[in-house]
């Protein structure tokens, strides 16, 4: 199938509650991605779209944006998925989403009004991850050690920095989820952030 050919389209957007029974996991969808089943989309649309369109909403502030933000993440997943083959196609999904919002910003020469709330996060971990490392190494294998370091963290962490870094949440909304103190969650991020530092300077990435 020629991937280039297929285009995805947004549709109406359903409550992910409703019909919950019915959707599928997200290794029956990576599954449907896999043989390259066009179903793929329409159940990744059912299951998230909602959830989506809503990021995308809220980070380009307007419909049409969120709605070319959304299509591209369809077709990104699409080739992507193989060979990629997330654990968590929520995370997955919302870090294409807000990839896709930059890129809409950039397009249409929005740089110096991006919002806070796009970057802020990603911009605390310029301190870990050194400029260009992308580019100058694999970031697959970056990526698989930045995996490896949240999986080896405790729950907790492992939540904390998962909704900081891949769900964009604010400490706040963090610190309630957890019930503790803005400070504790803000002190337990620059702990996690030093830990992937040193796990990131033994692979040899260095600031």
């Amino acid at each position: 199938m020629d991937n280039t050919m297929i285009i995805f389209k947004a549709g109406p957007i359903t409550d992910e509650r409703s019909g919950l029974m019915d959707l599928l996991s997200d290794e029956e969808i990576n599954r449907l991605f896999f043989d390259r089943d066009e179903k793929a989309i329409a159940e990744t649309q059912r299951k998230y779209g909602a959830y989506l369109q809503k990021i995308a909403r809220d980070m380009t502030d307007d419909r049409r944006d969120a709605e070319e933000c959304v299509n591209d993440v369809y077709l990104h997943a699409w080739n992507s998925i193989p060979p990629n083959r997330p654990d968590s196609l929520k995370a997955y999904l919302t870090a294409l989403v807000r990839r896709a919002a930059a890129d809409v910003f950039r397009k249409e020469g929005r740089d110096k009004r991006i919002p806070k709330k796009l970057y802020s996060p990603l911009d605390e971990l310029e301190e870990v991850i050194p400029d260009g490392a992308y580019e100058a190494l694999d970031g697959r294998i970056l990526s698989q050690i930045i995996k490896s370091f949240v999986s080896s963290l405790p729950e907790r962490r492992k939540y904390i920095f998962i909704s900081r870094y891949y769900v964009n949440r604010d400490v706040g909304e963090i610190a309630k989820k957890l019930q503790v103190s803005r400070s504790t969650v803000a002190k337990e991020l620059a702990q996690i952030r030093s830990g992937l530092k040193q796990k990131l300077d033994s692979e040899g990435y260095n600031v």
